[in-house]
């Protein structure tokens, strides 16, 4: 059988703390102004193989950067479409905002409303704050650690085959934990540039049920406002609420565009 594969995608893609870090590397370029930074990304493709598929994505991604206090809100959402039903759709917006941001001890308060029908999750809602000490950050290199705690509210539906017939269950959980993460940027030359950030994440009352997330962007400048990202993130639920995979990465390449 003959296959045929069409696939067009244009894209920015950024991962969340590597959008705060970059924001945090306008920061020291610009000095104390105040200015507005942010892109705005499509992507599409088209696959035609035994079945005829399709999806895109919009990304944005806009902040506020300030001489004291840093605004940051991010949106993306995805989906995959094949012979008029939807297979696959996510998405979230993110908004946060760190004060006292010149001082080697921050603090910042973020939200989130997520949705990853992949899974099963309808709604996760977040609310959390962070205090954030930063002994290093200079032109070339930052290292930060956060510590704080967040509300996670979620609604979860999915589908499992019981005794040969398929049994739908629902869910509400609400969970409060606590939160931990270590930042890393490097300017390894003036086109290159490096960035990871690992996150701990616990329950409140047991730290037997954890997450370990890793988000890891590595950038090529191309020209002033043009270059190739590479992104890889990996996350892990030793104890997820409900019956999905523990382990989950994934691993982006694309164009980038900076404004």
């Amino acid at each position: 059988m003959r296959y045929r594969l069409l696939f067009f995608t244009l894209f920015i893609s950024y991962s969340l703390q590597a959008q705060i870090l970059n924001i945090e590397k306008s920061r020291l370029d610009q000095g104390d102004s105040v200015q507005w930074v942010g892109n705005i990304s499509l992507n599409y493709k088209l696959i035609n193989q035994q079945i005829r598929t399709q999806g895109g994505g919009l990304k944005t991604n806009i902040a506020r950067i300030g001489k004291v206090n840093d605004l940051l809100v991010i949106s993306d959402l995805s989906f995959l479409n094949s012979e008029g039903f939807d297979l696959l759709q996510n998405g979230f917006v993110h908004t946060r905002m760190e004060f006292l941001k010149n001082r080697k001890l921050s603090y910042e308060v973020f939200t989130q409303l997520q949705f990853d029908q992949v899974k099963g999750m309808n709604e996760r809602f977040i609310l959390g704050g962070n205090l954030r000490f930063s002994p290093i950050e200079n032109d070339t290199d930052l290292l930060a650690i956060g510590l704080g705690s967040f509300y996670e509210n979620e609604n979860w539906e999915w589908e499992q085959d019981v005794d040969g017939e398929s049994l739908v269950t629902k869910a509400q959980p609400s969970i409060a934990r606590w939160n931990l993460y270590v930042t890393y940027r490097a300017d390894f030359s003036d086109h290159i540039f490096f960035n990871i950030t690992s996150y701990f994440q616990s329950k409140y009352s047991t730290m037997d049920e954890y997450r370990i997330s890793i988000l890891a962007n590595l950038n090529f400048k191309i020209s002033k406002k043009l270059y190739f990202t590479n992104n890889f993130t990996l996350w892990y639920e030793n104890k997820p609420y409900v019956p999905i995979d523990k382990l989950n990465y994934t691993i982006k390449n694309g164009i980038g565009y900076n404004f």
